[in-house]
């Protein structure tokens, strides 16, 4: 042995070993270099380690023979020695030197084959064979040639083309590993840029029409059908079985119209931890053979490191999507998804849902706050797609970028085209931004991409009521309504029109359905209490709204969110305020609802400062207010606040400088209002600015303009607004003798109030006496055949309550959804 090594050490082997690890290194960083930037089928890599693994022993055996025939070497002395040897032996033996014969070379044809040039030579054979066959695969492969060809190459798969997902099958195991496994192959084909996954919703949606219930087990026959209705050309179908301590997991890809089997694979996973590997290796397999660029699979992110590193997470996440986009339970959703991030705090895909529908509720907002900032924090662990989800979603609701949230869904929308939520998205922010035309299209392509999208289908209608487009954007929400039975949110934005419109039974109608749709959940019960309320409130029924906010508000108490019973306090407080003049009564329905739910006791986020502010500016308590705003700026980041609170900040910093007499300062907060989607905020507020400084020409133009601009969430405000404000404006337009224009005024607020409480009706009677005044000054024109009778001035400090102040509230969810 000690030999041995001495030979080995002498012999240089050891260079020789460095040099070729050295090389082989150089090798496979080759490979993968050329694999990230254009794509290798999955074995090259693997190949070429073989070939370096073979190529190893011949190096180094061709070293050592060759070494051992170097000049000065031992062995090679004693090579030269030996005929000298020879002569000197034959001449002492005959007295004369002869010629000695050739001594015979060491190594014999061991030598001839064990050389350099052969050891090159061979290598280089060799990778240029693992090169060829590396050519003719990817040649086969594009052009649909053999086993390699895949399935768009061969034209019978189009790229993009959409595809059901169906349900894992699961004989003898659990059910919810199954529904784990369904949604970690959805994430992973999510990566994909050939294959279009229809989502959840869109299937339920399709489910609803064929009158199966939404919760059915989508298995492959079913999922056929549904991908039949849909124009879907292919469905995937997956199976989980339990083999011994480990499970066997296999997908295939078949034919919607019949059946007929594309591609199918299998993989096996050596216990429950091995489950998400395995499917990460299937979903790829599957990938490949449909179509998916090499380049990309090579350079996509492992399944763990894109959703979550625990099965027992992804089981929760993939239950609280079922919940949530099948069942419609949002409730059960959040705190699945809470559990879920509980067991894995970096899993960004659970923390980007949570904070969705915590956002989308409009509930919560600390908790939607810290949701999609952890999403955004751990965005790296997120496909590419849902990166820029997150990042839209962030700086929709959470660091307000407007224009970065378009630059991330146009972004995503590079990746996957025709995805309809994202251009439902783009275009909310394209609304945002007051970009109509821009808005309008995004809706559209939406709408085309996905025609079962009730969410796109309703912002698409409120686009297209903000743009004038009344009768259209009433039958599109009539139809969507009809066509989307069960949905609250499309039923509720049509009463919103119809309201907007001024025809409150129709608006009734429709929230009645929103009401039946929700009826299960405490959010829709409490909304749809919330709309009934303020449209009895607009015609004056006081009564009836009383008994809507007295329901809404029992259950925003069961929701046990505290900041729920506040706004619905607000909602029914101003009621008193700007209808009956009931400062006092105001106050103490508030008063009774801090009472019970102590700012103190919230986060900082979740307090309603804003609406809390507003309210007893109008009770004038400007102190309060102004305590209020202080504690707002000194605790919050106001740049996190959401658009519509936003808003109505610069509305409440308005009233408090108006309060303190600064004008201007409170017209420059006013018309900072008037952006985004309200497109009447600060005009009621500019009127009234107006009519208090004794300008009537400035407040009756603002204050036609706020009842003629199209703005399709005016319900949040007119509930309690509306009726005073025609009231004034007739009695504005009365003192300064436009008769005419006065009787138009007095006419609307008589028709809208003509069913209004008893309490209410006097100021109903003072309205027709106006209408009569006009009537009569028109018969004394037409006698006199010219001149004006001016009649009696209006009483400014009228019955029934004090000078409205014109406010909106910033009680009440926004009802688009992101």
């Amino acid at each position: 042995m000690k030999s041995l090594i001495n030979e080995l050490h002498r012999r240089s082997l050891w260079q020789v070993l460095g040099i070729y690890l050295a090389g082989s290194w150089i090798a496979l960083q080759v490979v993968d270099v050329v694999n990230q930037n254009f794509g290798l089928p999955d074995w090259v890599a693997p190949f070429a380690l073989i070939l370096l693994v073979i190529g190893l022993p011949i190096v180094l055996a061709t070293a050592f023979v060759q070494e051992g025939m170097k000049p000065g070497s031992a062995r090679a002395e004693a090579a030269a020695a030996a005929p000298a040897a020879s002569a000197v032996a034959s001449e002492k033996s005959t007295g004369s030197v002869q010629e000695a014969a050739p001594a015979r070379e060491p190594g014999g044809t061991q030598h001839r084959l064990f050389t350099w040039r052969n050891a090159i030579v061979g290598g280089v054979l060799a990778f240029a064979v693992l090169g060829v066959g590396t050519i003719g695969y990817m040649a086969m492969r594009t052009a649909g040639i053999g086993p390699a060809a895949t399935l768009v190459a061969r034209g019978v798969f189009d790229e993009r083309a959409p595809v059901i997902l169906a349900d894992f099958e699961s004989p003898g195991t659990d059910s919810l590993l199954a529904r784990a496994a369904t949604e970690a192959l959805r994430v992973d084909l999510g990566q994909s840029q050939v294959v279009t996954i229809v989502e959840p919703t869109q299937v339920a949606t399709v489910l609803r029409r064929m009158d199966r219930p939404t919760d059915i087990h989508l298995g492959l026959d079913l999922a056929r059908e549904v991908a039949q209705r849909e124009g879907a050309q292919a469905v995937i179908a997956g199976e989980i079985i339990p083999a011994g301590q480990g499970f066997v997991l296999s997908a295939r890809v078949v034919t919607a119209a019949d059946g007929e089997e594309l591609v199918s694979h299998r993989e096996t996973a050596a216990g429950a931890e091995e489950i998400i590997p395995a499917i990460d290796k299937l979903s790829n397999r599957l990938r490949e053979r449909i179509g998916e660029s090499l380049r990309t699979l090579s350079s996509d992110e492992p399944l763990a490191s894109v959703s979550t590193h625990s099965l027992e997470a992804l089981r929760k996440y993939s239950e609280a999507m079922y919940a949530v986009e099948v069942l419609g339970d949002d409730e059960r959703g959040m705190a699945l998804l809470e559990e879920s991030v509980a067991l894995d705090t970096a899993f960004a895909m659970a923390w980007r849902k949570l904070g969705t529908v915590l956002q989308n509720r409009g509930q919560e907002r600390s908790r939607a706050l810290e949701a999609l900032s952890n999403a955004y924090k751990y965005r790296d662990r997120l496909t590419e797609l849902e990166r820029y989800w997150a990042m839209g979603s962030y700086y929709t609701f959470v660091d307000h970028q407007p224009e970065e949230a378009i630059t991330a869904y146009r972004n995503l929308l590079e990746l996957q085209p025709g995805d309809s939520r994202a251009l439902n998205n783009l275009g909310n922010r394209y609304r945002e931004v007051r970009d109509v035309p821009r808005a309008l299209e995004a809706y559209q392509l939406g709408i085309a991409a996905d025609s079962t999208n009730s969410l796109v289908a309703s912002n698409y209608a409120l686009q297209l009521y903000i743009a004038g487009r009344t009768e259209e954007a009433l039958q599109l929400a009539e139809a969507s309504t009809a066509r989307f039975a069960g949905n609250p949110s499309t039923a509720q934005n049509a009463a919103l029109l119809y309201a907007a419109e001024g025809d409150f039974a129709s608006a009734r109608q429709f929230n009645e359905v929103a009401v039946d749709a929700g009826a299960s959940s405490l959010y829709w019960r409490a909304q749809g209490d919330d709309q009934l309320a303020m449209l009895a409130a607009v015609e004056g029924r006081l009564s009836a709204a009383d008994d809507h906010f007295q329901r809404r508000l029992a259950t925003e108490e069961e929701t046990g969110l505290p900041a729920a019973p506040i706004n619905a306090a607000i909602a029914h407080a101003n009621l008193e305020i700007h209808m009956r003049g009931n400062v006092e009564a105001a106050v103490v329905t508030v008063e009774r609802a801090l009472a019970r739910h102590p700012l103190s006791e919230m986060d900082p986020y979740d307090r309603p400062y804003v609406s809390l502010g507003i309210f007893f500016v109008d009770a004038g308590q400007i102190d309060r207010a102004r305590a209020l705003r202080d504690e707002l700026e000194s605790e919050i980041d106001v740049n996190r606040l959401g658009a519509g609170e936003s808003i109505f900040l610069d509305v409440f910093r308005g009233r408090l400088a108006q309060a303190a007499g600064r004008e201007g300062e409170a017209l420059e907060f006013y018309r900072a209002a008037d952006r985004s989607w309200c497109y009447a905020c600060g005009l009621r507020e500019i009127a009234d600015l107006h009519d208090a400084a004794g300008r009537p020409d400035s407040a009756t133009a603002y204050y036609e303009q706020s009842l003629e601009v199209p703005a399709p969430f005016r319900m949040y405000g007119d509930y309690s607004l509306l009726g005073p404000i025609l009231e004034r404006t007739a009695q504005l337009f009365d003192e300064q003798g436009d008769l005419e224009k006065a009787a138009e005024y007095y006419a609307r607020f008589v028709e809208l109030w003509a069913n209004a409480d008893e309490e209410l009706q006097p100021r109903v009677q003072a309205a027709q006496a106006g209408r009569r005044k006009e009537s009569t000054a028109r018969q004394r024109r037409a006698m006199r055949g010219s001149g004006w009778v001016a009649g009696n001035r209006g009483n400014r400090d009228r019955p029934g309550g004090p000078r409205m102040d014109v406010l909106y509230s910033v009680c009440g969810a926004l009802p688009w959804k992101a």
